[in-house]
């Protein structure tokens, strides 16, 4: 059995006192037990009528603004390419900021492949179908001063423990290279047998010659201090490392060259590094992989590019610290604390029984698949039998566009997934309880001990306004590189669109009715979600579906139906004998014990979570906020509960966090405005 997710039990809710859950604009729905697999030998191929074939009709209305980027055209591609946004002109980032459309840019558009990977997903989900795709790209973390596990890992990775409360540096000093379009980096020379040295910020003259091209590193003749112990962290801590006694402009007697290294201001920080310079033996330059590199380039901050330049260190005689762990390069930085990579990706936590690639479950069945290499009896790859056109523009309650000018929205960032108390399962049974710090679980865990947390959706939000989109000015001044423009489209417009489908039995032809109609309690709404800006709120759209069934028989035997072509298509009012015989597929299919004494869907605690992130209008704004960073609420490391307890994680009675918010007065609001 998988390991499952235990809510944080906190009993107050005092964010003065830092003692609260986590909370998000965002939640997961659990990975499945298992894989509800279909025969492959028995999917249709496509030289054959069987089944159902037809089409479905939907209104697609918006709840809240939603926004789709639309492509640039190909003038604007040769002249300015992929060039990031900031670096546009004036005149040209409206252009970039217009929703999809084809003809006429007032004319929006959603494409059909936004619509279909929406459905999909949602299908993937109810039809308990394999989890993919997940990335195997690592994802890297910086945990310095963390005092959970994660802190006490990352420091042993670059800290060798000589004896107690005493260290050595693991991490070695270089230069970044690119030899042949490879990277590599190039060894620095030992300084009194260490791998670098540090000097005094205060010793250091203003006028040493660059290196190379390095913004960071200037060339200097040092004099070196053999290695011994230093006091740090008031005592708590000692270091082992070679000083610097002395930094000149010109050689002299006792001096030798080396490189001068600033990494950054940062608190009370007063010392930077001296590098040896670089080995001339070829044979001694150590090979980034590019999966590294990409990693690298993923976790660059707007800070290491004002200090570095755009690329951060990937530049020519670039100074590097770097780390070898079993003769193989782990990660490189700028810093010597530098970020480092997790020993497992977010692909390696996902159990294998969800992405064995012996099985077709019913999402691929429905929309086809590719494999990237052949690796078992089944076919490489089988086009789908789902066809999605364009949600066309239809009207507009109140005007098209939320703003008729594009707007700058608030920072809209990738996911955080190094945010481990987020996107992993903290199981208590495995030791990891989810109230104490120390014992989270993390990406260097076993699969055994914790798995990703599942399918990451965001909440729903009714009434959202054009101030609550945009930006503030002073904010887009402070950061200009970090924000974009666009134009969303205004909630209440509808739009239709169709999905055709060939030889679906009854049970698949349940599944897309049921991603569409969203059946869960009868006293509810539900909405989808669709485009860019989720987590401001955008994306809620309503979608109203209509079933046409083709009689390929009767098509075929009349050409005409009275003075038009006969086409053989009639609406079908009973869809629910298709999600019944979906609900029933997938039930009998489900693990015993994840199917429990359910005899729908809705009463799957799975599907119960899927539908809690789907309801409209969602739950009130306080308990899906992000969390700040200042007042620091991440310190702590508090867990986010599943979407069934975000109110009360405890289960415990009336919500607790609303009778501490009435406790606290005004100190909820002050803190949402950023005071406290």
């Amino acid at each position: 059995m998988n390991p499952k997710h235990h809510n944080p039990t906190k009993k107050r809710c005092d964010r003065r006192e830092n003692e609260f859950w986590a909370h998000a604009p965002y939640n997961f729905v659990p990975l499945p037990e298992k894989v509800v697999p279909l025969d492959a030998d028995k999917i249709p191929g496509h030289d054959v009528y069987t089944g159902h074939t037809g089409y479905i009709s939907c209104m697609l209305e918006t709840r809240s603004p939603l926004y789709t980027r639309c492509a640039v055209d190909p003038e604007f591609f040769r002249q300015y390419g992929d060039k990031p946004f900031y670096e546009l002109p004036e005149d040209q980032k409206n252009k970039f900021a217009h929703c999809f459309s084809l003809d006429n840019a007032e004319i929006p558009l959603i494409p059909g492949s936004s619509l279909r990977g929406m459905v999909r997903t949602l299908v993937e989900i109810a039809s308990f179908s394999k989890v993919q795709p997940v990335t195997s790209q690592p994802l890297v973390y910086r945990a310095v001063g963390d005092t959970s596990s994660l802190g006490e890992g990352y420091r042993g990775r670059l800290l060798h423990e000589v004896d107690h409360r005493t260290y050595e540096f693991k991490m070695r000093a270089g230069y970044i290279r690119k030899l042949g379009g490879l990277w590599v980096i190039v060894p620095a020379r030992s300084l009194n047998g260490a791998a670098f040295a540090r000097v005094e910020q205060s010793d250091i003259p203003d006028n040493l010659p660059k290196w190379h091209h390095a913004r960071n590193a200037f060339q200097a003749y040092v004099a070196l201090v053999r290695s011994k112990k230093y006091s740090h962290a008031n005592g708590r801590v000692h270091l082992c490392y070679v000083k610097v006694s002395k930094v000149e402009l010109n050689i002299a007697s006792g001096l030798q060259q080396a490189i001068v290294v600033k990494t950054g201001l940062m608190g009370r920080k007063h010392q930077e590094f001296v590098f040896g310079m670089p080995e001339t033996d070829p044979k001694k330059a150590v090979p980034i992989e590019q999966v590294l590199v990409d990693a690298y380039k993923d976790q660059l901050t707007e800070s290491q590019q004002e200090l570095l330049g755009d690329d951060g260190v990937l530049q020519d005689w670039q100074p590097v610290f770097y780390l070898m762990e079993n003769d193989k390069l782990a990660f490189f930085g700028h810093a010597m604390m530098f970020r480092l990579p997790y020993l497992s990706t977010p692909k390696n936590m996902l159990p294998e029984v969800l992405r064995d690639g012996t099985q077709t479950d019913l999402a691929e069945a429905l929309f086809g698949y590719v494999e990237k290499t052949k690796c078992n009896s089944r076919p490489v790859a089988r086009a789908g039998r789902l066809f999605f056109g364009d949600a066309r523009f239809e009207s507009a309650q109140n005007g098209i566009w939320i703003s008729e000018n594009p707007i700058t929205p608030k920072v809209l960032g990738s996911p955080k997934p190094t945010t481990f108390q987020h996107y992993l399962v903290q199981d208590k049974s495995k030791g990891h309880d989810p109230n104490v710090k120390q014992q989270l679980a993390h990406y260097d865990t076993s699969i055994q001990e914790t798995t990703i947390r599942g399918h990451k959706f965001y909440w729903h939000m009714d009434n959202v306004n054009l101030n609550e989109v945009r930006e503030e000015p002073k904010k887009i001044a402070k950061s200009p590189k970090q924000h974009t423009r666009i134009k969303p489209v205004n909630s209440g417009v509808t739009f239709c669109f169709r999905i055709y489908f060939e030889s679906l039995c009854d049970f698949e032809l349940g599944a897309l009715i049921w991603a569409l109609t969203l059946p869960g309690e009868a006293d509810k709404d539900y909405c989808h979600s669709l485009g860019m800006g989720k987590a401001l709120g955008l994306g809620a759209v309503k979608i109203t579906p209509t079933l046409y069934l083709s009689d390929r028989t009767a098509r075929y035997t009349e050409l005409f139906a009275g003075s038009n072509w006969n086409l053989g298509e009639k609406q079908e009012s009973n869809l629910q004998q298709f999600v019944r015989a979906f609900e029933t597929f997938v039930i009998e299919g489900l693990d015993s014990r994840e199917r429990g004494q359910a005899r729908s869907l809705k009463e799957v605690e799975r599907i119960k979570m899927l539908l809690k992130m789907m309801e409209w209008p969602g739950p009130d704004r306080s308990l899906t906020e992000y969390m700040t960073i200042e007042p620091n609420e991440y310190k702590e490391r508090p867990v986010l509960p599943d979407p069934l307890h975000i109110n009360e994680p405890t289960g415990s009675g009336p919500s607790t966090m609303q009778r501490s918010r009435r406790d606290r007065g005004d100190y909820w609001q002050d803190n949402r405005r950023g005071r406290r």
